[in-house]
C-alpha cells in the first residue's frame, strides 16, 4: 500500500501497520499449521495404521472424525490466539505468562482422551494429537526473538 505525498509521487507505507499484518499473518499462519498437525495425524493414525478413534459421550460413543479434529484444531488456535492478544494488552511478558499457561492446559487437555478414549490406540492417537496441537501453538504464537515490544494496536 503507499500513500501520496505530493500530487503523483507515492511513497511507501511503513512501520506499525506493516508489522500488525505480518504478526496477524504469522499467527493465522500457527492457527493453520497446528490444525494440520491435528489432521496429519488422524490422517497416520486412523487411514493409514486402521485405528478406530472413539469417545465415550454422554449419548454414548461417538466417533472423532477429520471434521471435528478440523473444528478442535481451529478453535484451540483462535482460543490461544485471542487470550495471548488480552495478555498483551494487560502486561509485559505476556509470551512468558502465556507459554506457561498454554503448557498447563496442554496437558490439562490430555484428561479428555485419557478419560474418555474407548481404547489403547484411540487415547494414543487423541493423545498425540492434544501434544501436536499443542505444540505447533505454543511454538508459533507467541512472538520471539529480541525486537521491540509490539504496541497495543499491533496485535
Amino acid at each position: 500500500m503507499t500513500t501520496t505525498s505530493t500530487p503523483g509521487t507515492p511513497t511507501p507505507r511503513t512501520g506499525a501497520p506493516t508489522a500488525t499484518r505480518a504478526r496477524r499473518l504469522r499467527r493465522l499462519l500457527a492457527v493453520g499449521v497446528a490444525t494440520a498437525v491435528g489432521i496429519g495425524i488422524w490422517l497416520i493414525a486412523v487411514p493409514v495404521l486402521g485405528a478406530e478413534l472413539s469417545v465415550t459421550t454422554p449419548d454414548g460413543a461417538m466417533a472423532v472424525g477429520p471434521a471435528s479434529v478440523l473444528v478442535a484444531g481451529v478453535v484451540a488456535g483462535l482460543a490461544g490466539w485471542g487470550s495471548l492478544a488480552v495478555l498483551e494488552r494487560l502486561t509485559t511478558g505476556a509470551a512468558k505468562v502465556w507459554t506457561v499457561l498454554a503448557l498447563a492446559l496442554t496437558v490439562v487437555s490430555l484428561l479428555g482422551p485419557v478419560g474418555q478414549a474407548q481404547s489403547l490406540e484411540a487415547t494414543l492417537a487423541l493423545g498425540a494429537m492434544h501434544l501436536g496441537v499443542g505444540a505447533a501453538l505454543i511454538g508459533l504464537l507467541p512472538a520471539r526473538g529480541t525486537g521491540p515490544t509490539p504496541s497495543a494496536g499491533d496485535r
